[in-house]
């Protein structure tokens, strides 16, 4: 019973399309669908003619045309049929049931034997030309006499060229199980007069050279022996025009030296080499120099093809490469995304490279002059285009870009130096000249004590956050963000009090703190220390807290009361006398406000209970300054009438006074250096303190 192999198609038109004119005398010789295993189906072609195909220059397709319809299917074939030879294309099934592998295999033979097959030229099923045909085209053969249901087709042995109709009088056609195939010879046997390729093998050489240099190819020959009597060798080879241009060919310390050769360059791009000796070639290696001038930079192919020792053909063959390296090393073209760089800026910084760069080598940059930067590795975004991210950092002037690392395909290395591009500038900022005019004044303090409270300053250039660069300029006491502290010391550099900013001296704010009393429906704010800066803020959900009166005419200030934000800023050229009333704010009800204060450059928050007072820890307001100390300790905020005492760390007391103010200035310069303790004592409060003395 016959197998029924299931596939998309059922029947097909095969074709094979070639070029050329070595495939005049290749046509279809055989096929079989066996009657008793459908994997045994297969295909064979024969070249009746004098000349091997080669498929490697001669295109070939094996298509398919289901049940005579539209849909069709095409294989490329690969390999080589020699002159009187046999190509066998079979299934996957193929050497396990017949001992030997197909010449190519395939999974397109899945005709139940009414399909057509034929050889096509020129191109595929849709472009070519019919050349051979086993049945006809757009025909389903089921009842025709070209039907091989379970059978053999066979062609008679007097067909020597393909026929592009089908004729029945050229083909055997007869029931068959695989047991009558005969696949890989015509007819049973090779023609007397075929001769076959023999056990020999023609080679060419890698050749290295850089353009405009003399390339020679060495065409080398497998050992030949002198019972072998080879006198004779042709070949074809095929390369690129546009990379190599034929100069010539020597035959010097070859084995063929002595001999005759003439090598045809007529037809483009190919050449036709032929030589004759009276003496056979015996031994192995070179048989021929070819010899070409190098164009430009590429790797280019050499191919050989139709090459026959005497008058049998060579079919073990090995081609050739060419390397044609560039000497001259690769150029950069550097680009910035942005012409103005300024602190904490991402610069984009692009490498175009005059060619391809090599992936396996890292392309890395350096930077010099108003900042340093040391092998850094670039992004590899294309074969000749890399970028590098660059944070800004703080700086200013002129900055040089060299590459450091990196080579072109042929492992030259770059030119350092950019073809252009090769700077860019950073421009630098000055701590509180925060509007970048070139001047610290009072409105840059005042820029400064806006934004601390969430007013948008500058909304047209710099809109809220401000750039890296003018939070850094106006930051000036380089802790946390902008607040009213900043203000104030740009105030007081305007107006000379001070010469430079703790972002340049790296000084400390000075100590402040304020307290708070609730006066009338009011919660007062009082300043104690050094205050030079103030910031209040909360929410203001319930509405309780009113518009804030601020009692201090030397004091700048700005306030933002949008929806719930109830935002306050203060500062001064010169703090306030200690205990002065800053401002007050008025509410109506009851409940607690929590403040977030930041008090020159330090931060707390503070509850307020409407309905008592105003709670905190025991002696919140105490301020010691300056500590450490050399001789003379301020204290404020103290609450008179109290006693002070200073101590060691052991708790032995050296020195004892009691006090009636607010403040009060101790002499400690009989003390020997080292970590004290302070106690302020009300009676019904104890607060204790570290100092260090100088």
């Amino acid at each position: 019973m016959k197998k029924i192999f299931t596939a998309p198609c059922t029947a097909a038109l095969l074709l094979i399309s070639c070029t050329a004119f070595a495939q005049d005398s290749l046509f279809i010789s055989e096929l079989i669908d066996p009657a008793d295993d459908y994997t045994g189906r297969f295909i064979e072609l024969f070249n009746a003619g004098s000349e091997a195909v080669d498929f490697t220059t001669t295109t070939c397709f094996l298509s398919r045309q289901s049940n005579g319809g539209t849909t069709w299917g095409d294989l490329q074939l690969t390999g080589v049929v020699a002159a009187g030879a046999t190509f066998v294309i079979g299934g996957s099934g193929f050497e396990a049931l017949y001992g030997f592998a197909p010449d190519q295999e395939t999974g397109i033979l899945i005709g139940n034997g009414d399909d057509a097959y034929a050889l096509f030229t020129g191109g595929d099923h849709v472009s070519g030309v019919l050349h051979d045909i086993l049945g006809v085209i757009d025909r389903d053969g089921t009842g025709e006499p070209w039907e091989y249901t379970d059978s053999r087709a066979l062609r008679l042995e007097s067909v020597r060229v393909p026929n592009p109709v089908w004729t029945a009088a050229e083909w055997e056609i007869s029931t068959a199980n695989m047991a009558d195939a005969d696949p890989g010879t015509h007819n049973g046997s090779i023609p007397g007069d075929t001769i076959l390729p023999g056990d020999y093998s023609l080679a060419l050489v890698n050749d290295t050279v850089v353009p405009g240099q003399l390339a020679t190819v060495a065409v080398t020959v497998g050992e030949l022996l002198p019972e072998d009597d080879i006198i004779s060798f042709q070949f074809d080879v095929a390369f690129d025009t546009a990379a190599l241009e034929y100069s010539g060919f020597t035959l010097s310390g070859t084995l063929a030296e002595g001999g005759t050769a003439v090598v045809n360059p007529g037809i483009r791009g190919r050449l036709s080499v032929g030589y004759m000796n009276s003496a056979p070639l015996v031994g192995t290696g070179a048989i021929l120099f070819l010899q070409f001038i190098s164009l430009v930079p590429d790797t280019t192919e050499l191919l050989i093809s139709n090459a026959f020792l005497n008058t049998v053909p060579v079919l073990d063959l090995t081609q050739a490469t060419v390397f044609i390296a560039e000497t001259a090393p690769p150029t950069a073209v550097i680009t910035y995304n942005d012409t103005e760089n300024r602190f904490s800026d991402t610069l984009l910084i692009t490498a175009s490279f005059s060619e391809a760069m090599s992936a396996s080598v890292p392309v890395r940059l350096s930077l010099s002059g108003a900042v340093t930067l040391d092998e850094a590795d670039l992004t590899r975004m294309s074969e000749s285009t890399y970028t590098y991210s660059y944070r800004v950092p703080k700086a200013s002037g002129e900055v040089q870009v060299s590459l450091i690392s990196g080579t072109d395909l042929w492992g030259n290395e770059v030119v350092p130096e950019p073809v252009s591009g090769g700077t860019f500038f950073i421009t630098g900022f000055v701590p509180g000249d925060v509007n970048d005019d070139g001047v610290i004044q009072a409105y840059d303090a005042a820029l400064a004590l806006q934004y601390s409270v969430g007013i948008d300053p500058l909304p047209e250039a710099d809109p809220m956050p401000w750039e890296p660069w003018r939070d850094s300029t106006a930051n000036v006491d380089a802790t946390g963000g902008i607040t009213a502290n900043d203000a104030g010391l740009i105030l007081r550099y305007s107006a000379g009090i001070i010469s430079d900013f703790p972002v340049e001296a790296g000084t400390k704010a000075a100590m402040a703190r304020v307290s708070m009393e609730l006066e009338e429906e009011h919660i007062v704010f009082y300043s104690h220390g050094e205050l030079l800066g103030l910031n209040i803020n909360t929410s203001n959900r319930n509405g309780i807290l009113g518009t804030p009166e601020i009692l201090q005419g030397s004091f700048l200030w700005a306030s933002n009361m949008r929806g719930t934000d109830y935002r306050i800023g203060l500062c001064a050229a010169a703090p306030a006398s200690e205990g002065t009333a800053l401002l007050r704010i008025p509410f109506s009800g009851s409940g607690t406000v929590t403040f977030h204060l930041i008090e020159n450059a330090n931060e707390r928050d503070v509850t307020v209970n409407l309905l008592t007072t105003v709670p905190g820890v025991p002696g919140e307001g105490l301020i010691l300054y300056p500590n450490p100390v050399e001789d003379l300790l301020k204290v404020s905020g103290i609450q008179a009438p109290s006693h002070i005492r200073i101590s060691n760390i052991h708790g032995q007391e050296l020195k004892h006074l009691p006090v009636t103010g607010n403040t009060e200035e101790l002499n400690l310069s009989d003390l020997p250096g080292g970590l004290y303790l302070i106690t302020v004592d009300t009676g019904h409060e104890r607060v204790t303190r570290r100092f260090i003395k100088k």
